[in-house]
């Protein structure tokens, strides 16, 4: 148990709301609380997990009705004794309540404080440390629930698990380096190689889903590509469901991207409105064809509006949507188009050169009427599956970008060894399998935590909210 001093912090956001949590850990919470607490029963008296009622006071003076929460060392969040006092919300009473625990003698908390104490007081290890985050920034019930899974263990049982078999495969080489008169043959051999590929392998699969895993977490983003006047802000608009992009009848109105989120089927989707795609006349324009042709680089999915009154003049978003995959064809203004003007099979002579990135569906809309996106919600949400994928076993848990570069070390040692140990058995060099068996199991003890370097620490939990 390591010992530090007492901390203060609102646990709760800031603002307009009916309950607001202040939250006191250290060796001081209990008689901080105490002092400032009028009820039938002294915290200091209160046995662990109960809830007292009655007044906080500042000098004298009651200045709200409040619950404290009593959770005693080692049975709490942070390994130490917590307090947490429910006042009413706003601004004011939260601070005063806030000032009052710091002049008796708290400090302030830093970001990430009470889980980086529930760290280094082992109840929490730093894979699960960095899942309390990752849960809080949850935009969608599958991102929770990976981070819930990560915070449950399920990652470190997944190191654990590769870790032994490791820890075996290491003792086995090592043993050959002690005792070289006991070496048995290549046959022998072969089978470390082949234990060594396997767990590489398991770990390859493993980053492999992690692009997938990822979309599902933190959302899908979506382009809305077009030429000028196609009606993409309008397609926006009628999608988010309220007017997020200014629509207007002349072109060029957009020349920045505007940015909405919906969710379709528990997963975040984020709507990027481009500028309009065209011979860019001034800086301003050049600026705004810049940018939607990155958004375009960088985004999931790609949604192409042509439009069905003109479509040979919409063939200059072809040369954008070419090559992005998965692709979706709005014909868009289907209700001005003569019938028969415009393929909604194929993207044809309207796209031009996309033809080589065949979309996975060309749909009519109306942005402008109620229904009129009916269709083209429905391609999104057939669209998803292929960019997250859509099956529940393959989810994996909550993995930061830290823990991921520690599996692609652990994935590029393991396949060193496995080529050491494949090759035949008067060149084996056991020593240099021995090395990288090692650097691989301190990858993953890193994911965990253990080795790591307390700026590594310090870093991760400075990108905490404050109180958590």
């Amino acid at each position: 148990m390591a010992h530090y001093d007492t901390i203060v912090a609102t646990a709760t956001a800031p603002g307009d709301a009916a309950i607001a949590i202040t939250r006191l850990t250290g060796p001081d919470a209990l008689p901080l609380a105490a002092r400032h607490f009028r009820g039938t029963r002294s915290p200091l008296d209160t046995p662990s997990h109960r809830i007292l009622f009655g007044d906080f006071v500042i000098e004298g003076t009651s200045l709200d009705t409040v619950l404290l929460s009593i959770f005693r060392a080692p049975n709490s969040y942070t390994g130490e004794d917590v307090v947490e006092i429910s006042s009413h919300g706003g601004s004011a009473i939260p601070r005063a309540v806030m000032e009052a625990l710091i002049g008796a003698g708290a400090r302030a908390a830093r970001p990430g404080e009470f889980t980086e104490r529930a760290f280094r007081n082992g109840k929490l290890d730093l894979a699960q440390a960095e899942s309390v985050a990752s849960l809080v920034r949850a935009r969608s019930d599958r991102a929770a629930r990976a981070a819930r899974a990560t915070l449950g263990g399920e990652l470190t049982r997944r190191i654990a698990a590769l870790d032994a078999e490791m820890v075996s495969l290491l003792a086995e080489v090592e043993s050959r380096i002690d005792f070289p008169a006991d070496v048995r043959e290549a046959g022998d051999l072969q089978t470390l190689a082949n234990r060594c590929a396997a767990l590489a392998e398991a770990i390859g699969v493993w980053l492999d889903r992690l692009p997938s895993a990822r979309r599902r977490e933190a959302g899908v983003s979506a382009a809305i590509l077009g030429a000028p006047n196609v009606g993409k802000s309008s397609l926006l608009n009628a999608l988010a469901g309220f007017d997020r992009a200014i629509v207007s009848d002349a072109p060029g109105t957009t020349r920045d991207t505007v940015e909405a989120s919906i969710w379709l089927d528990g997963i975040e989707l984020r709507l990027i409105d481009t500028a309009g795609l065209r011979e860019a006349t001034s800086p301003e324009e050049r600026l705004g064809v810049a940018r939607t042709e990155r958004a375009a680089a960088e985004a999931d999915l790609a949604i192409m509006v042509l439009d069905c009154t003109r479509p040979d003049e919409s063939a200059a978003a072809g040369a954008v949507g070419a090559g992005l995959a998965p692709l979706i064809v709005a014909w868009n203004k289907a209700d001005l188009a003569a019938p028969g003007s415009f393929d909604t099979g194929a993207i044809g002579r309207a796209s031009g050169s996309a033809a080589s990135a065949a979309p996975i569906a060309c749909v009519e809309t109306v942005a402008v009427r109620a229904g009129g996106i009916d269709a083209l919600t429905s391609a999104l949400r057939a669209a998803l599956p292929r960019v997250v994928g859509d099956a529940a076993s393959d989810e994996i848990p909550t993995t930061s970008a830290r823990q991921e570069a520690l599996l692609v070390d652990a994935h590029e040692a393991l396949e060193r060894a496995g080529a050491q140990l494949g090759s035949d058995l008067e060149h084996v060099a056991y020593d240099l399998a021995a090395v990288d068996l090692t650097e691989a199991r301190r990858a993953l003890g890193e994911v965990v935590g253990r080795g790591v370097d307390d700026a590594v620490v310090a870093a991760i939990f400075e990108r905490f909210c404050i109180g958590k």
